[in-house]
């Protein structure tokens, strides 16, 4: 659906959210129904309800601003999260910690079936030294977060000519780094509610008049090639599927190469960081790749974590004993189709990736032989090794692999009854937090190396029969 804006639009109409503040909100045109634009601090950022304003007016989408809940440091755009849940069930937001069930009731309501493409703005404090306007996105490719950068580049230099006004660039995350620490709303939040996404974080210079008016006309035709990129993809990239379910989302980025190879983040919001290196692998490598968000127990609400590759659940924090149910078997259902679907067929070869509290890479395996173990693992620490080239302010991650090694995290409930036992070869990766998963520099290097691991190694020990 390509959304177009209209000059005829709806006042706002407001909801009390107690004594605490409200939500003002009106509903798309149309034409751009599922497409909604949204403030989580419209009585502490007027720029950015500003912004959020022109940019509805432009496109046609709903609007949700909510007022008042900011100076009193309550989340509106994300749950609070824990790894149990807390004050379960509680009606006063002061006991959840967050208004963010109220503000996605708004937003899920302006989208009728579903949101298809959220906008968020937020505007940086005075003080605050962003100099670029930093993006959190979702639902888009690598090759279309490049096509959307230069695109912002290209309007920004045709509307700046004749205006002194400072030209501002852009930073997409996870294309690049920001500074912005976004991995709430990404994963548990209103970017995971939506199919696809935006939330733009401006700096403060953006607020002052004159930069105001241009930028506002800059990021509107923007937010529209963005949409368009999103329900065209007028450059025909390979394009994510995405399946919102009741506790999170599932994403499946095809591949450019390896038919029946398919790299998994099934816990990618639970095991921080794995979805990102995921993305990225599949990126570098070419292989297809299956990604989850959410199905923590900040979206189960009970302290259940739905496992997603296999169909039971684990109570969370201490509960190590698994439960089969309804909701786990569904959700499990869906994964698998979106595996075998990325796999074009026959699942020959499939990476699942997790992270754990250890300090060594751990690889459980199915169908993979001794042979193909070992030249796993040298062919890891050549990679290694030439990586981290004798730096002594690197850790040096070992990685042990079944059948050679002896594992602690061997997956027995994911190959019994799970996705590793639908693949004819799998490996299990647990990924330790300590040394590899507890720094972007570490992660950053890490995942260079498994990329080209994966890469080298995948096509050779395959099963194509």
């Amino acid at each position: 659906m390509l959304w177009s804006g209209c000059s005829l639009r709806q006042p706002l109409q407001s909801e009390p959210i107690g004594n605490l503040g409200r939500i003002e909100f009106r509903k798309p045109d149309d034409q751009s129904a599922g497409l909604v634009v949204g403030v989580a601090h419209g009585s502490s950022e007027p720029a950015a309800v500003e912004y959020a304003t022109a940019l509805s007016d432009a496109t046609g989408a709903g609007l949700a601003i909510a007022h008042g809940f900011g100076t009193k440091r309550i989340p509106v755009t994300q749950p609070l999260v824990h790894a149990y849940s807390i004050a379960t069930g509680a009606q006063d937001p002061r006991r959840r910690g967050s208004v963010y069930p109220e503000f996605k009731k708004v937003l899920r309501r302006l989208a009728g079936n579903g949101v298809e493409f959220y906008v968020g703005v937020r505007v940086a404090k005075a003080q605050s030294d962003l100099e670029k306007i930093e993006v959190a996105s979702t639902g888009f490719t690598f090759e279309q977060m490049r096509l959307l950068k230069e695109s912002f580049r290209s309007i920004r230099d045709r509307e700046l000519q004749g205006a002194e006004v400072p030209r501002i660039d852009l930073a997409v995350d996870p294309l690049d780094e920001i500074t912005w620490h976004v991995g709430g709303i990404k994963h548990h939040g209103v970017l995971m509610l939506s199919e696809r996404g935006l939330n733009l974080y401006l700096p403060s210079l953006l607020a002052t008049n004159d930069a105001k008016r241009v930028y506002q006309r800059i990021l509107a035709q923007w937010v529209k090639e963005s949409i368009a990129v999103a329900s065209r993809n007028p450059a025909g990239h390979p394009e994510l599927e995405i399946a919102l379910l009741p506790y999170g989302k599932i994403e499946s980025i095809p591949g450019k190469r390896g038919v029946g190879i398919v790299v998994g983040a099934p816990h990618g919001s639970f095991d921080l960081h794995t979805s990102s290196m995921v993305r990225q692998i599949c990126f570098r490598s070419g292989f297809a790749a299956v990604i989850t968000k959410g199905f923590t127990p900040a979206e189960t609400g009970s302290g259940w974590r739905i496992n997603v590759n296999r169909p039971s659940e684990r109570h969370y924090p201490g509960g190590f004993l698994e439960v089969d149910t309804m909701r786990a078997t569904e959700t499990y259902r869906h994964y698998k189709n979106a595996v075998m679907k990325a796999a074009q067929g026959k699942l020959a070869l499939y990476f699942d990736f997790h992270q754990n509290g250890g300090t060594r890479i751990e690889v459980a395996t199915t169908g993979i032989s001794p042979s193909e173990a070992r030249l796993i693992k040298s062919k890891y620490l050549m990679l290694r090794n030439k990586a981290l080239g004798g730096r002594e302010d690197l850790a040096v991650v070992d990685l042990a692999i079944e059948p050679l090694d002896v594992l602690e995290v061997p997956a027995w409930a994911a190959k019994n009854h799970g996705i590793l036992g639908a693949a004819k070869k799998s490996l299990h990766l647990e990924l330790p937090s300590d040394g590899l998963m507890g720094s972007a520099r570490h992660r950053k290097i890490y995942t260079q190396i498994l990329a080209e691991l994966i890469n080298e190694v995948a096509p050779r020990i395959a099963d194509p029969h």
